[in-house]
């Protein structure tokens, strides 16, 4: 299914955006070789829906005003770090013709094994991949099988990947991501024998000292 989202042309600029964001709008740009800079404003409802089917790599057709629509993605959002709000979002327009790299979120599927029949601990050294690929196939995610951790020796790397054809991956293939580590030892808690009240020590063993006779006494 084609993504894509109707903008508009955005006159507002500065702290006339503040107002813009009151309303449930969200100031933005299109930009591109072949568009220029545009600004440009959408709806923060439309813009988060478009944003969790699309992420940062698929194309969205956007159109400006009901015009011809034009081939982007989602390049970068501005978020406001409490409330988690958009503040802005950068749209660029591609080359569908011409490769691009992009990086691609790494998503784990499956359950390891090791992890869940002897309690290791899973260990993750990357959550992307860099790639090359025309903008049509880059994709929105790769898979990452977890069910080959079998035991403490199985490990994933970037060679194990299923990728497709079209997609070219920039990483180190030897390049580790994902293992398993040993579960982490218990702490032997050594137990601790109370004397019975009253009680002797038993033959050789040194009387507990009080802590009357443990207390120095701080000169005045």
């Amino acid at each position: 299914m084609d993504l894509e989202i109707a903008v508009t042309a955005r006159a507002a600029s500065g702290k006339h955006n503040r107002r813009l964001r009151t309303t449930g709008v969200v100031p933005g740009v299109l930009f591109g070789k072949a568009t220029g800079s545009i600004p440009v404003q959408v709806e923060a409802k439309l813009l988060e829906s478009l944003y969790r089917a699309a992420g940062r790599t698929s194309i969205v057709n956007v159109s400006v005003d009901g015009g011809n629509p034009t081939s982007a993605i989602i390049k970068g959002l501005q978020r406001n770090p409490l409330t988690g709000r958009i503040l802005h979002v950068d749209l660029f327009a591609v080359n569908l013709s011409q490769e691009m790299t992009a990086d691609i979120p790494l998503v784990l599927t499956g359950v390891a094994p090791a992890v869940e029949r002897d309690g290791a601990i899973l260990f993750m050294s990357l959550d992307h991949l860099k790639v090359k690929a025309l903008p049509a196939d880059l994709p929105h995610e790769i898979a990452v099988d977890l069910s080959v951790l079998v035991d403490l020796d199985a490990t994933i790397h970037v060679s194990d990947l299923l990728i497709g054809e079209k997609v070219t991956v920039l990483n180190d293939p030897d390049e580790l991501i994902a293992k398993v580590n040993p579960p982490r030892a218990e702490e032997e808690v050594a137990p601790v024998a109370a004397e019975a009240e009253g009680e002797a020590p038993a033959e050789g063993e040194a009387a507990a000292e009080s802590p009357a006779d443990s207390t120095e006494e701080s000169g005045s």
